[in-house]
């Protein structure tokens, strides 16, 4: 067994849940970026991109719970009591998204799109600290 296959075997436990995080997160990232994105080219002309933030939000927001809860962190409450912190989390990072999104729209010669892949770096590291240190802590 060579060197770095055996560190990452001793390592794997205490690496796991941010290895997982990233590859989940990363598709919850697309899933959340690709709703948006469908939704936006769908209904630009008929709708507000708040609006459009929001509907994707509430798609992606299911998914995101769920794979959050069945792959990374494991399940240490009932799930309607973690869905609801889950969305404590993620509530305040759509309103601020929902401000952020119309003004640089506005402000910025950015496309929508550009905007959501931007903004989306933020999202990751406040939703990281918020289902780690919240959403998924486990109770004392």
């Amino acid at each position: 067994m060579h060197a770095l296959q055996r560190w990452a075997l001793c390592n794997w436990p205490r690496h796991r849940e941010k290895v997982t995080y990233l590859v989940v997160g990363g598709w919850n990232s697309f899933f959340s970026y690709g709703s948006f994105a469908i939704l936006y080219f769908l209904l630009e002309r008929r709708a507000e991109p708040s609006a459009i933030l929001a509907i994707a939000y509430l798609i992606a927001s299911v998914n995101g719970y769920l794979t959050f809860r069945h792959f990374v962190f494991a399940p240490v409450r009932h799930p309607l009591v973690e869905y609801l912190r889950y969305q404590a989390v993620y509530l305040p990072i759509l309103a601020v998204n929902m401000i952020v999104l119309p003004l640089a729209l506005r402000y910025t010669s950015l496309s929508a799109y550009a905007i959501q892949a931007l903004f989306a770096v933020f999202a990751v590291v406040a939703s990281y600290l918020g289902n780690k240190y919240f959403a998924f802590r486990k109770p004392k």
